[in-house]
């Protein structure tokens, strides 16, 4: 184990959610306290840029070819945890305790990431859906044009996406039991200390008055983000699918999501308007 990991009171915070819910902003929420380190969107527990494709079906089962051919997944396993610590210590200074990592995409990688950190805690951003179609829609058009051919490519795409990526993580959590939490973007925006209070108490990470403050002088939206519509942080507006949504969008969106709507409570029923 890397020097720096065992400074840690405990195993990694990993930021998860679909993308546009707010997940970056939950991370500089948690990284702004003095105690704790941040990595941004390492993917380092995804099949395509990370340790996710060591334990695909490629290679367990054992077949003629492949890592199971040669070595044990237990082996494998205890391998990739030694790589992942020495990757994440590079993050960890003297004045750290704690350490928080941010990638969306491993809320699909929630089984592996438990299974190398059994104690690790799973903060899930969530934010309605329609928002987050209106911000995917716009980052598509601008920032982010590599979109258009996927999530960003229509309402149905990118509303198929947000119901999808929530319900990986409220099945993985199933076997998390207190280590996961989720924690609302507009919950945030409407009351941002009790908010930061919520999510620091889950990571069991110390704080008083003057950190809460410190937290919100650097991380409210207000004080600190212009947005526009080409930006990253378009604005962070609650309920702007109301300025942006016509009315085919908001039947496309019922009609691929509107349940997950529901169940969130974000609505109470198929009527809304």
């Amino acid at each position: 184990m890397a020097a720096q990991f065992s400074q840690l009171k405990q195993s990694p915070i990993f930021v998860i959610g679909a993308a546009r819910s707010g997940t970056t902003w939950v991370y500089d929420i948690i990284k702004t306290h003095p105690l704790v380190a941040g990595i941004y969107e390492s993917w380092l527990f995804t099949p395509q840029n990370g340790i996710g494709s060591i334990f695909s079906e490629a290679n367990w089962p054992a077949k003629r070819s492949g890592l199971g051919n040669f070595i044990s997944r237990e082996r494998a396993l205890n391998y990739s945890r030694e790589f992942v610590v020495q990757i994440m210590s590079n993050a960890i200074q003297p004045e750290h305790h704690y350490l928080v990592e941010k990638s969306p995409n491993h809320i699909y990688a929630i089984p592996l990431i438990h299974e190398v950190f059994p104690d690790a805690r799973f903060v899930c951003v969530l934010r309605d859906g329609r928002d987050v179609v209106v911000s995917v829609r716009a980052a598509a058009k601008t920032w982010m044009k590599a979109w258009r051919d996927s999530f960003g490519h229509s309402v149905q795409t990118s509303a198929l996406a947000w119901k999808t990526a929530i319900r990986k993580a409220r099945h993985a959590a199933e076997s998390l039991g207190d280590h996961y939490m989720e924690i609302r973007y507009e919950e945030i925006h409407r009351d941002p200390i009790a908010s930061y209070q919520k999510i620091f108490d889950f990571c069991i990470i110390p704080y008083d008055d003057d950190i809460l403050e410190q937290i919100y002088q650097a991380t409210d939206f207000n004080h600190n983000y212009k947005g526009g519509e080409n930006k990253f942080r378009r604005g962070g507006r609650v309920g702007d699918w109301r300025e942006y949504f016509n009315p085919i969008d908001k039947y496309l969106f019922k009609k691929t999501a509107g349940d997950m709507l529901i169940e969130l409570g974000y609505e109470h029923n198929m009527t809304w308007k």
